[in-house]
Formats: C-alpha cells, structure tokens, sequence
C-alpha cells in the first residue's frame, strides 16, 4: 500500500479547474482553496509579489508568525528593538517575529537566533497558533495517533487538533508530527483554528460529503462517498467501511480496520412514551454512559461504550417510533481517525417525515396496509415490495387485456395477490398458494 506521508485534509471532492480569483496558483479544485480564500478575504495573507500565493512551498518561521498575528489581529505596530541575531530592524518580518515573541508563542534559540527561515512542523505550528489565542486547551486520556506519545511535548496539542477535527490521523492512523509544512496545509490548519475558536464547535468536516436521501427512511444524512459502502436493506441501511487489508467482504462482523453504522427503526409496537423507552433502553445498557439529548427538535438518547468502541442513538420520532443508529469500529490504525468521522456524519442527521408504517413488523399491521391499497394504481409493486418472501408462483401473459398479469405468493403471510404489470396495480388478493382467483 502506497505510504500516505501526510493527509491533513481528508474529506474532498474534485470539480473541473477554475482558477480562483485571489491566486492563479491556487485553483478551485484545490483542496486547500476554501482556507486560502477565506484567509485572503480576512487580510490574513497576500502572498508574494507576483500574484502567487505558493501553496506547495514550505512555510517558514517568518511566514507563520506573520499569519498568526494577522489571523488574531494581535498588536505588531510598536517599535522593537531586535533581540536576535538574524533579525534586523531592516527586516520586514521584525514587528511580526518580535509581536510573537511578546505574546509568549515563539522564543528563539540557545544560541540567540530566531532562524526565521526555517520550515515549521506540524507540532511547532499547532503549539505557536494555540498558545498564540491562548486557547484553553482540556486534558485528553485518549490515544490521538500511532506516532503520537502521551510522553511527548506536543501531545496535548495533537490531541486538541484531532478532538477538533483540525489534524486527523492518515489511514494507517499516523499524524506526522515532525512532518514540514507546505504553506496551502499551515493555512488550512490556521483556518481550520479560526472557525473552531468562531463557532465554538469542532471543525465541520463534512460540507463536501453527499447528503443521503432514502425515501423510505426518516432521516437524510451526509457521508464520504468515497469511503463509505452503502448497503440498502428493506428495514434498514448499512454505511460500511471494509479491512481492505484482511479481504473484509460483509459488515456482519469488525475487522481491525473496519466500521459501520447501521440504520433503522423500531416501530415500538407497546408504544411506550419517550421517557418509559429511554428508561428501558438505560435498563437495558446499565454499565454505559447515558446521554438525552436533542436531534433538531427531537429528544434523543446516546448509549456509549468508548472503551468497547462503539456508541448507538435512539431518536424519539412522532407517532412514537423510534430511529436507531447503531455504530461499531474496529480496534486497528483506523481507530484513530474514524471516531471524528462518525462524530462528523451523526452531526449531519436531519429527521423527515415520511410514512413508517412499512416498518411495523405485525402481519396484522403489513396486511391492513396492503389491503387497503388493492385496485391503487401505481401503488402496487410499492406494496408487494413490503413482502419480505413474495415470489411470483405464475404469470398470465395475456392477463385481462392490458398486459401481463402475475401471482405473488408469500409463505409468511400466507396470502397471494394477483398483479397487474401495466397499470402497476393489486387486483386482488387470496390466502393460501393459488392463481385460481
């Protein structure tokens, strides 16, 4: 498998190229372009004097400085005396070295220089943009990457950036710390930080996923989908991310590098109120963390197993049905990452409203629902498709005149229904296995 070096950026989609109107190196397929367009827009970078911005270029020490003091519109204007060796008052960067170094984000070296032309790594641009906000940076027990120590100096760092969505683990779960930055990923980490410290949230990593949309199910949701397998089931559906690595063919079982989330709905059949189904969900998961919550305007119930990795909502739909979500992920490389990505898409869910009747297990219920749409037209196949086991026992090629007409047995509901193909509609219906209607 081809090494993947550093992958800061995970989720994108390319469209055809179309300069962008601030750079003409920086094209509109660029996966850094929103960063460097909004940045642009901010007058928190002007690029070089050419019109380029040089988004594959190494960021400096110099460069950084200048971003982050510009990002956070801290003070620069006062006169400073230099203090390092290879920074003279001549210099341009001098006001944003020596701004840097009174807010406490940068210091220089033992041997008294600054070395503003050395390139930033990732560890040192997230310590210098943070501790440059002074953002309040909380303690962290998780594991953050596979190269990521709980013993190193930047740990906490690294741990805020993927707990943020700013830096995630690359699919063989590593960060590179010590990776050098190209100036397109320092400005999309700097950005990334901005919106986080605007919104208060984590970073929202799902603006260029596809939105599903399954007219049977009540929710739409947004996924990767160039990640994410997705298998359609008559009662509920399946987000799938295979172990490549291991031949992983079903979702059945977790492979170390494999996830699901898998969506459906209990219909409730004791139609228990939200707060006896919770309670009995609770009952039910007695040794997990518990947390009610709202979905929109719904209420919600969350079941967590961080240390069994999974987690499961329960979102109390109207007519007391309920919408369940059922996430799993291995304990391999891609556990690192795949957390943020699951938090990413249940962030996305939105309820709507649609007929659920079709998940109400009952024979009674399915029955009286197909029943009651005999002689529809266009309603008939929509039906039959409610019926797990149909299988067509005969056809009438010349039908009543109008085409094929076929025999849909079911051995579960024990009833068969006549078909007609053309008007798409449920003639009429006979229990037992027959065509003499």
């Amino acid at each position: 498998m081809k090494k993947i070096f550093f992958a800061v950026f995970l989720f994108f989609v390319l469209s055809p190229s179309v300069l962008a109107a601030s750079f003409p190196d920086v094209a509109a397929d660029n996966e850094n372009y929103d960063a460097i367009e909004y940045l642009k827009e901010k007058g928190i970078i002007n690029g070089y004097e050419n019109g380029d911005f040089g988004p594959n270029d190494m960021v400096n020490r110099a460069a950084a400085v200048k971003m982050i003091m510009e990002a956070f519109k801290l003070n620069k204007n006062e006169t400073y005396e230099p203090v390092f060796s290879d920074v003279k008052k001549s210099d341009w960067f001098i006001p944003y070295v020596m701004g840097a170094r009174s807010y406490g984000f940068v210091s220089g070296y033992d041997d008294k220089t600054f070395k503003p032309g050395q390139y930033v790594t990732l560890s040192e641009a997230l310590k210098m943009i943070l501790t440059a906000k002074d953002i309040d940076i909380p303690s962290s027990s998780g594991g953050v990457a596979v190269d990521v120590s709980k013993s190193d100096w930047f740990f906490k760092y690294a741990a805020y950036a993927k707990n943020n969505n700013i830096i995630l683990p690359d699919i063989e779960g590593k960060f590179f710390p010590n990776k050098t930055l190209t100036r397109a990923s320092f400005a999309e980490i700097l950005y990334r930080i901005v919106k986080v410290n605007e919104t208060g949230k984590p970073f929202d990593i799902s603006s260029k996923w596809t939105v599903y949309d399954n007219s049977s199910f009540p929710f739409r949701v947004k996924y990767n989908e160039n990640t994410w397998q997705v298998i359609t089931k008559k009662n509920e559906i399946v987000f799938f991310i295979p172990d490549t690595g291991l031949k992983q063919f079903s979702p059945v079982r977790i492979y170390p590098d494999s996830a699901k989330l898998i969506f459906t709905v209990d219909p409730n059949q004791d139609k228990l109120n939200k707060t006896a189904y919770f309670n009995n969900i609770k009952d039910a998961f007695a040794d997990a963390d518990t947390t009610e919550f709202k979905v929109g305007d719904l209420n919600a119930l969350e079941i967590l197993y961080p240390k069994e990795h999974y987690v499961d909502w329960y979102v109390f739909l109207p007519n007391d049905y309920v919408l369940v979500i059922y996430t799993d992920y291995g304990n391999g490389p891609i556990s690192f990452r795949i957390p943020q990505i699951i938090k990413g898409m249940l962030a996305t869910l939105e309820y709507k409203d649609v007929d659920l009747s079709s998940f109400d297990q009952s024979q009674s219920a399915l029955l009286s629902k197909i029943f009651s749409n005999i002689l529809v037209e266009k309603k008939g196949m929509e039906m039959l498709n409610l019926i797990p086991d149909k299988t067509i026992i005969e056809t009438d090629a010349i039908g009543v005149g109008t085409g094929p007409v076929d025999y849909y047995f079911s051995q579960e509901l024990n009833y068969t229904f006549k078909y007609e193909r053309s008007s798409d509609t449920i003639l009429n219906k006979k229990e037992g296995n027959t065509s003499k209607f």
